[in-house]
């Protein structure tokens, strides 16, 4: 998305402007309402920085619960070497005892009727010299039957650690992996956040210039109507024209109309039809920031979009018809005055290149006034009666046909 120089904002914000459009103040908006839609617009903005900054935040949590994590996973593992080590030592020592008791155990023989006993004690000078070196085998045989036991045992719990160390490290590298799959949704929530941004920062800063223009233009008190008590030569514009350069070739009213493919016949037309210079390479921008509701071809192949904008909790449609071929758009899609979503174009049932755009306060296929096309069609003709003029009662167009502009 391409950001406005400032000097184009300011020439565009001075279009987005709500004023009274009828003597009957259907359409009438306070100043307080243009002051209710900048703080709006300004707590949209904090919540975003704030949710950016929160989403960061629980980023760089589980990034150091990682950090923790591999440095525990680490010391689990030099741990285990050691354990791995102490069994191996511990082994070694087990079997040099155990060669030490064969060397001594020859009396044990003695029970077997055999002398090897008194071979081993054979050197001795005295029966004083003979019980010593029998105390002596005594001695070590316990001593190294006792090692061996407390070698065994070590090494069983040096096994049972290493059991112990090898679930840890398993449940670490499970939680490690829980965490970066939370870090990839917030990384995701986070770009999202990002990209809303600009087109925040955008409408505050549009916001601003539109609330400081009504106050240099006497609008003090909330309940000044703009248009009325104020302000009075204000455009009646809440949207932006959809083309850049452009003029209007016919205007919402009843109208007899001829076409190739159902021929003449008199009916309520429900849009505005605008022409360019540039034809089918003329690029449609949205007329305000809302959601793509649909793209739609009707009954005669007109290539169709409908988008909803909220305005201070009223919900307005826009159909933008008849396009050559449509942008990079999608159902569901947010967009922005700067959004294109497709090129003028003559599908459908059309006398020539244009584009034919509706705008009215409800929402086509979405609420109960504007469930369905006939109900849609009926509410437009109705409001039409009571004084809305579609799209000219909220983008501001040349009164005649024909009437070049050069800026949105």
């Amino acid at each position: 998305m391409k950001r406005k120089s400032i000097i184009e904002k300011i020439l565009f914000t001075f279009l987005l402007t709500i004023v009274l459009v009828t003597p009957t103040k259907v359409f009438a908006v306070t100043y307080g309402e243009i002051l209710d839609d900048l703080s709006k617009a300004e707590a949209d903005l904090r919540n975003n920085q704030n949710s950016i900054n929160n989403t960061q935040g629980k980023i760089n949590t589980d990034s150091a619960s990682i950090r923790k994590l591999q440095e525990e996973i680490k010391a689990m593992q030099d741990e285990a070497v050691k354990l791995q080590q102490e069994i191996a030592d511990s082994n070694a020592e087990i079997d040099n005892k155990k060669q030490q008791t064969k060397s001594v155990i020859a009396y044990l023989q003695m029970s077997q009727g055999e002398n090897a006993y008194l071979d081993y004690v054979f050197g001795s000078n005295s029966i004083t010299d003979v019980v010593y070196r029998m105390s002596v085998v005594e001695q070590i045989t316990e001593y190294n039957d006792q090692v061996v036991k407390e070698l065994e045992a070590l090494i069983k719990a040096n096994e049972e650690r290493k059991i112990e160390l090898a679930a840890r490290e398993k449940e670490s590298e499970t939680k490690i992996q829980n965490l970066n799959s939370e870090i990839a949704k917030l990384n995701k929530t986070k770009v999202s956040l990002l990209s809303e941004s600009p087109s925040l920062e955008d409408e505050v800063k549009a916001k601003k210039i539109i609330a400081q223009s009504y106050k240099e233009q006497g609008c003090k008190n909330r309940s000044d109507v703009i248009g009325r008590d104020c302000a009075t030569t204000a455009s009646n514009a809440i949207f932006q024209r959809p083309i850049r350069k452009g003029y209007v070739t016919s205007f919402t009213g009843y109208r007899h109309i001829c076409t190739a493919k159902r021929g003449c016949y008199y009916n309520f037309h429900k849009g505005i039809d605008l022409g360019s210079p540039d034809g089918r390479n003329t690029p449609i921008y949205s007329i305000g920031t809302g959601q793509i509701q649909k793209k739609w071809s009707d009954q005669d192949g007109a290539l169709n979009v409908t988008i909803y904008y909220n305005l201070r909790g009223t919900y307005y449609s826009a159909t933008y018809a008849h396009l050559d071929r449509y942008a990079n758009i999608y159902d569901g899609m947010k967009v922005t005055p700067d959004t294109i979503i497709g090129y003028m174009g003559a599908t459908g049932n059309v006398t020539g290149i244009h584009l034919h755009l509706e705008v009215y306060p409800c929402r086509l296929w979405g609420d109960n006034q504007c469930g369905n096309w006939n109900s849609y069609s009926s509410f437009a003709e109705n409001m039409f009666k009571n004084g809305y003029k579609g799209s000219e009662s909220v983008i501001s167009f040349p009164s005649g046909t024909y009437r070049y502009w050069y800026s949105r």
